[in-house]
């Protein structure tokens, strides 16, 4: 069976200063979203996501590169189809429904046939509102007006939808609920979404690919679990996997980190690795007085510590044992365990360490 492309990005540039005294926002934006597919558009505050968005919803001219909507050529520097006229949902964070409409009325404001209300009423009963019609958004806790929001946004018949951070305000049990139902929400009403978000737990738990971005680049699209087995940039790694970033230097043949030497043959024949990126699981953490580390801070995370760590100029990350206990301030030694793994770059390979 041929998969069939929603949503196909191109070659898409963007800055706002449009006599290109600016720095581009987007640069080179390829996208491929599948029918039926959920992409998470994943990066840290300021990477270009919402840039990104708000040129699909077409609120904005693209500076070069085009966007195609079910074989319809949506937006490129010459021409761009108004937002209404696009057949997109879109779902806020904030929720952006009508004080003085009920839940009824919310979801059916989309609709050109107002009589027509099969769908609206499929969708209401989908996202388990059936029972709250009447009632107003005030009357409404933090997830129905997520759940009304999805519903809206699907009822014209809308295929693909863009959800804009679409939980970052609701508590956390509400949140891990809700999450966990949007895929079977899309796939009931067979449409395809994509998803901002600054949080990878929430990207990697329920979207079908990620993309990854930072400062106006993506800098891998792929499935979760080839995200977390095959990083292939150093903020991949870092970003996702939240491992170490750290320098290796090189004297004759001898490569060293601030964890100390390491051998391996691997290194032998690469003369451009600059980095090694390792998780914070994989370093081990011991007291020394004369110990080349410092006790930063730390963190309890219920079955373990984390301590930041000060090391000849760089700062790492440390997951230990929670009967392992440091105090800010304290000099320690660092290493890396035995049979564990880390990453090199440029180049992603992964060597294991027995």
């Amino acid at each position: 069976m041929v998969e069939k492309e929603s949503l196909i990005i191109d070659d898409l540039h963007h800055k706002y200063d449009k006599k290109g005294l600016s720095n581009w926002i987007l640069k080179a934006i390829n996208l491929r979203i599948e029918d039926g597919e959920l992409l998470g558009l994943l990066g840290p505050s300021g990477c270009g996501k919402t840039t990104l968005l708000r040129l699909i919803a077409g609120f904005e001219y693209p500076s070069k590169g085009r966007i195609t909507l079910n074989k319809r050529e949506i937006s490129n520097k010459q021409i761009i189809i108004s937002p209404e006229k696009r057949n997109i949902g879109m779902v806020f964070q904030d929720y952006a429904l009508f004080p003085h409409l009920n839940v009824l009325e919310n979801a059916m404001f989309g609709l050109k046939n107002k009589k027509n209300k099969s769908r609206v009423e499929y969708l209401i009963n989908i996202v388990g509102l059936d029972k709250f019609k009447s009632r107003y958004p005030h009357e409404l806790s933090g997830g129905q007006k997520q759940r009304l929001a999805i519903a809206r946004a699907l009822a014209p018949g809308t295929n693909f939808i863009l959800l804009d951070e679409p939980f970052c305000s609701l508590d956390m049990h509400v949140k891990l609920k809700l999450r966990s139902e949007l895929p079977n929400i899309l796939r009931s009403c067979k449409a395809s979404g994509l998803m901002v978000t600054h949080d990878p737990e929430e990207a990697m738990s329920i979207c079908d690919k990620v993309a990854v971005m930072h400062e106006g680049k993506i800098h891998q699209i792929d499935k979760p679990i080839e995200l977390l087995e095959k990083p292939k940039t150093v903020f991949v790694s870092s970003f996702i996997l939240g491992n170490n970033i750290i320098k290796l230097n090189k004297i004759g043949n001898i490569y060293s980190t601030c964890l100390g030497k390491i051998n391996n043959s691997f290194l032998k024949d690469k003369k451009n690795i600059k980095f090694i990126s390792i998780s914070p699981k994989f370093i081990s953490i011991k007291k020394s007085k004369n110990g080349d580390g410092s006790i930063v801070s730390k963190e309890f995370l219920g079955e373990y510590f984390v301590y930041k760590i000060s090391i000849k100029g760089e700062t790492l990350r440390v997951r230990t044992n929670i009967k392992n206990i440091f105090n800010v301030g304290d000099n320690c030694s660092l290493g890396i365990n035995k049979d564990c793994f880390f990453y090199l770059y440029p180049g992603a390979y992964k060597i294991l360490i027995n």
